[in-house]
């Protein structure tokens, strides 16, 4: 009998069942989809990244060789479980035996790292976008930590900062004679073509260096440099930083543009470095309430939307907000860049509007309520953890997919990502969460990160199964490593097929992953649906399952 935390450790993965229905008909009574929760970057003691390029099935299959590969020694050949394929070996397999494997071919390495020779264009991007309607208290906390964190990102990350009140200020840190800036109005909604030109970003102001100033000067590195060439001259900037200068009625709430600084980010990042690992780290001491993506006027006798409110769709500004923040996010995920949210206040500061910014990015979401509180200092710090190697823990950049056997078909993947709109051959009628596509985009990603992975048996009733056939999912993960190299992590399981109401189902269910399993189910239903539509789904399903 297998033992799923044994598994777990192993690959990262846990089944609602381990013992698969061998028809359509069969999968359907058992009520609880064929699901994996899978942990694309689990952390194991004995898995030392490979140094070579894996070793892949012809085209459209494209499966990575694995342990449950056949393969002929003296055809130096081996036969792809998925697409049935028989490939030659690469010349440089040409010494392997019974007794000389390559690691990807040995029973204990059903997952693998592959280190890929190809290193990524630049290195991972943070843009820091900070609110500076803070009080004095807030805004020194704000600023010490985030003159730690420098010491914290590796020397070669590139670094930015954007700082915003009533306008917002983009900060060139490539200009060392003194403190300079880019100013935005913050009632105003910027397209990406007017930020472009507005940091002199746009290829015709690119093209044309003045006499005796580097190129580079006029590009991105204007505004994002090596941490070890600005940090001095960054954290010039970050211990000079006041409170936003305008002044504030008694009966008004301080003007802030969130929406114009995110914006402002999102535009920065997607001219300068498109489809390149960076993250988006928003800094908010409370609601927008001018701009593009308000959620809440400056006027106090307003008061912020409620609960009710929303119900009831009495809400002035969130519709607009909603959909001015997807947008941005869209942008966002498309080009790979995370967005995190950390957020000190006792009130709002308009989460709901601007969920899609973390959500659709895999970014971290922190709410405390100041800056100085150790909550938001820790959890903040420790997202720049090391390994054991002294690289950061997150990976950046990652596509997901999804390869399985004939018997399998993919319904779909909840979890922080994106569609990467790939429709392979084994993409399944039946949806669930983001579906239509066997590939996924997840902007950055964590040893923590888990993605729910749903399949549909497609075998028809009365197809026999031959004695012991099995079916194979294979999950593929490739990503920027925090050192710069692009890695891949490949992970194949394998799992038995039963005969017709068979007791070995039942006996392979693993409850606390199904439960896992359904509940995201059920969250992302609740995201479209009623609530208690939801409520009587996940009833009526529970009553199914015991029965």
């Amino acid at each position: 009998m297998l033992n799923f935390e044994d598994v777990e450790e192993r690959d990262g993965v846990r089944l609602s069942w381990n013992v698969w229905p061998s028809s359509r008909i069969e999968a359907t009574r058992t009520v609880v989809p064929i699901s994996a929760l899978y942990t694309p970057l689990k952390q194991r003691e004995d898995l030392p990244p490979v140094l070579y390029e894996p070793v892949t099935c012809k085209p459209p299959c494209r499966a990575i060789l694995n342990p449950y590969c056949q393969i002929d020694i003296r055809g130096k050949l081996w036969i792809c479980p998925f697409c049935l394929s028989r490939n030659a070996f690469p010349p440089h397999y040409k010494d392997i035996s019974n007794t000389n494997l390559p690691a990807e071919l040995l029973p204990k390495y059903t997952t693998i790292e592959y280190t890929l020779s190809r290193p990524a264009q630049v290195p991972p991007v943070f843009l820091f976008v900070v609110d500076t309607c803070l009080d004095a208290e807030d805004l020194k906390a704000l600023r010490d930590a985030l003159v730690v964190s420098l010491s914290l990102i590796p020397p070669y990350a590139l670094v930015g900062l954007i700082t915003f009140g009533t306008m917002t200020q983009v900060h060139e840190l490539g200009y060392a004679e003194c403190s300079k800036s880019y100013v935005f109005r913050g009632g105003k909604e910027y397209s990406q073509k007017q930020i472009q030109d507005m940091l002199g970003l746009s290829t015709t102001a690119r093209a044309a260096p003045r006499a005796g100033q580097p190129v580079g000067a006029f590009g991105a590195a204007r505004f994002l440099l090596p941490v070890q060439q600005c940090e001095f001259q960054l954290t010039g900037i970050l211990e000079a930083l006041a409170r936003d200068p305008w002044p504030v009625a008694n009966d008004k709430r301080p003007l802030r543009c969130t929406g114009v600084a995110v914006s402002v980010a999102v535009g920065l990042l997607e001219t300068t470095f498109p489809n390149t690992g960076a993250r988006i780290m928003l800094f908010a001491g409370g609601p927008a309430t001018e701009g593009p993506g308000m959620v809440v006027s400056n006027e106090l006798k307003e008061p912020i939307r409620s609960h009710h409110d929303i119900e009831r769709d009495s809400v002035k500004h969130y519709k607009r907000a909603v959909k001015f923040y997807e947008s941005l996010a869209k942008r966002a995920s498309n080009n790979g860049h995370a967005v995190d949210l950390f957020a000190g206040c006792l009130d709002q500061v308009g989460l709901l509007e601007m969920k899609s910014l973390p959500n659709s990015t895999n970014g971290v979401i922190v709410l405390s309520d100041s800056f100085a509180t150790s909550i938001f200092k820790q959890s903040f710090l420790r997202m720049f953890n090391k390994d054991d190697q002294d690289f950061l823990q997150m990976g950046f950049n990652a596509t997901f997919d999804v390869q399985t056997t004939k018997e399998l078909k993919v319904s779909g993947l909840i979890g922080h990502a994106i569609s990467a709109a790939k429709k392979s051959a084994c993409v399944g009628e039946t949806e669930i969460g983001i579906g239509q596509t066997s590939a996924w985009r997840i902007n950055t990603i964590t040893p923590r990160t888990s993605a729910a992975i749903y399949f549909e048996v497609v075998t028809p009733a009365g197809q026999p199964l031959s004695p012991g056939s099995r079916g194979l999912i294979q999950f593929v993960t490739h990503y920027q490593h925090a050192s710069g190299q692009m890695r891949l992590r490949v992970t194949t399981i394998a799992r038995n097929f039963a005969e017709p109401n068979s007791p070995s189902i039942a006996s392979s269910f693993d409850q606390e992953a199904a439960a896992v399993l359904m509940a995201r189910i059920a969250v992302f239903k609740a995201e479209i649906d009623d609530s208690p539509d939801v409520l009587r789904w996940l009833d009526r399903m529970l009553i199914r399952l015991c029965q």
